[in-house]
Parts: C-alpha cells; structure tokens; sequence
C-alpha cells in the first residue's frame, strides 16, 4: 500500500477491501483500520490514479462490511468527496463513497460480509 509502485499500492487497498469484506469484524484490527482511513483522508488527492480509485473503494468497504467503523467510514467518505480518476476513453465511473455507503445504509445491508473476493 506504501509502494511508489502504483499497481503494487493499488493492489494493497484492493486486497485489504477484500479482506474487510470477508473477515469477521472480531478478526479486524480497528485501529489499523481507522489509521488507514486517515491516510486515505490526507493522501488520496496526491496519489496516483489507481490508487485513488482504489482508496476510494476502501473506503467504501469498510463503510459496507464493518459495522464498528461505519461512522468513521463515513466521516473519512465526506472528507475525501467526490475524487477524479482518469478511467480512459471508457463508460467506468468512480463511485462517490459517501452516497455509496448510504446506498448500503438504506438497504440495511451495512455489516453483512461477503463469502469471498476476487482480485
């Protein structure tokens, strides 16, 4: 997640998305977790293009998958707003994390973990 690498760096927020996703919550470190959210916080309008993008989608599984911390997911989602990532010539769009977790939110689904994930 720290690499200068940008697929490295991207390939550690995805993974730990995933890893958000599907771990029970009593198996997270919370702490970690909230420290990453910060860093997300200060660092995503700096970082590279896919690691923006995939910043932003942690952000939004731990708003979707980890109960505990939808509050701070949340306040991390505000801060951050609606972020540029340039997906080429392509219908992609980047999800705007605050309206995806109150998405998830309106559904009742925040806290419901997935069986697996792909990378």
């Amino acid at each position: 997640m720290k690499s200068s690498k940008e697929h490295v760096a991207a390939a550690g927020w995805c993974t730990y998305s995933g890893l958000v996703a599907t771990k029970a919550d009593e198996d997270l470190s919370m702490p970690e977790i909230k420290r990453l959210l910060q860093t997300v916080v200060k660092d995503v309008a700096r970082a590279k293009n896919r690691v923006r993008y995939t910043m932003n989608g942690f952000v939004i599984s731990v708003g979707a998958y980890v109960k505990p911390l939808l509050k701070e997911a949340k306040a991390a989602a505000g801060e951050i707003g609606d972020i540029s990532v340039d997906v080429g010539e392509t219908a992609c769009s980047v999800p705007v994390a605050i309206e995806y977790i109150a998405k998830i939110e309106k559904l009742g689904r925040v806290g419901k973990k997935r069986k697996t994930m792909r990378c």
